[in-house]
């Protein structure tokens, strides 16, 4: 396994549309883990560049990508599409993140409920209903990410926390940070 990930660097409408003339911008990156650090300082100056005030979020793929299979892939594509030099960066990052082309199979549960309490109570029925015994939760700006290793059936627990905004995301991106330009 690779420790290769998808990195998306975005300004979106929903968060900026009281910003007037905003346009919605973004980057993609592929990158090793260990460069995270890297991807944090594009994403730094990403945001220095927005508008006054403009939001702009910090996401990474919840799974690891597959050098091999992105390789190929990408070979494929630049002899089929002959996309321009300039639009080599954009193929590169849509090849990647095909779902295909991961090498996890992760899940992401987004809980948009801000409440510590209930997302504790999800993740005592994530472990009932899946015998998983490990997790990851991130802090999210409406609640909270939970990551599990893999998928399981979820329509128990999903019918008993129908009444909550929860989302099942079997291949995509796991917010990482926001930053506001001032």
């Amino acid at each position: 396994m690779s420790n290769l990930y998808v990195y998306l660097i975005r300004s979106r409408n929903k968060d900026n549309k009281d910003i007037p003339s905003f346009k919605e911008r973004a980057k993609t990156i592929l990158e090793y883990r260990e460069n995270e650090d890297k991807v944090i300082e594009v994403f730094k100056d990403f945001a220095t560049k927005g508008l006054p005030g403009e939001q702009t979020r910090l996401y990474r793929s919840v799974n690891s990508r597959n050098e091999e299979k992105i390789r190929e892939k990408l070979i494929i594509r630049l002899l089929r599409d002959k996309p321009s030099m300039t639009q080599l960066n954009r193929t590169l990052a849509s090849v990647a993140q095909q779902v295909q082309n991961r090498d996890e199979s992760k899940w992401l549960f987004d809980f948009d409920v801000d409440n510590e309490e209930k997302v504790e109570g999800f993740i005592d029925d994530i472990y009932f209903y899946s015998e998983l015994d490990n997790h990851e939760l991130h802090k999210t700006p409406h609640g909270y990410a939970i990551v599990v290793p893999h998928g399981f059936d979820t329509r128990e627990l999903m019918e008993k926390w129908k009444d909550y905004d929860i989302t099942l995301k079997k291949d995509e991106l796991l917010f990482l940070d926001m930053i506001t330009n001032e």
